[in-house]
């Protein structure tokens, strides 16, 4: 029998120079997320990432899903299971992955041009995986929070687009 234990990471706060509208917009709709990630690819953004880009063999997106193949792991995929416009985005895995897990994506409008950002991660998984990822875990939302934080989200709005 395996003993599970909780595991919650809360982020610092972000703050983010765009409106909570555009914000929203964009990381609610996965396929939107998708065009920043192959732009970031052609444009070289793939040497930046180093030894991960090495591993990603395929990602597919679409408005509520990303599914990424990772070399010697296989098919990862991160769904949106729930939104409330425009404060709130929670992702969740497909159950493929080793332990189960949410992220809340939190917006706080500040003022104008002022959102604030807080990513909060929640899982459950054996001890042992616990102790090996929980250091991990913490840098990479940070890291993540640090990369979203940085997005021109105002580039991607649907008024924009037409």
């Amino acid at each position: 029998m395996c003993i599970r234990d909780r595991l919650k990471i809360v982020s610092e706060v972000f703050k983010i120079t765009s409106t909570i509208d555009d914000v929203y917009s964009f990381l609610s709709d996965f396929n939107r997320i998708g065009m920043v990630v192959n732009m970031a690819r052609q444009m070289g953004g793939a040497e930046q990432m180093g030894k991960l880009a090495e591993k990603i063999e395929d990602v597919q997106f679409s408005e509520d899903s990303c599914t990424v193949q990772v070399k010697d792991l296989g098919e990862v995929a991160v769904k949106i299971v729930e939104k409330e416009y425009p404060k709130l985005i929670k992702l969740g895995g497909d159950g493929q992955v080793p332990f189960q897990f949410n992220l809340w994506i939190q917006l706080l409008e500040n003022g104008p041009y002022d959102t604030r950002m807080r990513l909060t991660f929640d899982g459950e998984m054996n001890l042992m995986m616990k102790m090996m990822l929980k250091g991990k875990l913490e840098k990479g939302i940070n890291q993540l929070g640090e990369g979203l934080a940085k997005i021109p989200y105002m580039l991607f709005n649907k008024k924009s687009e037409s």
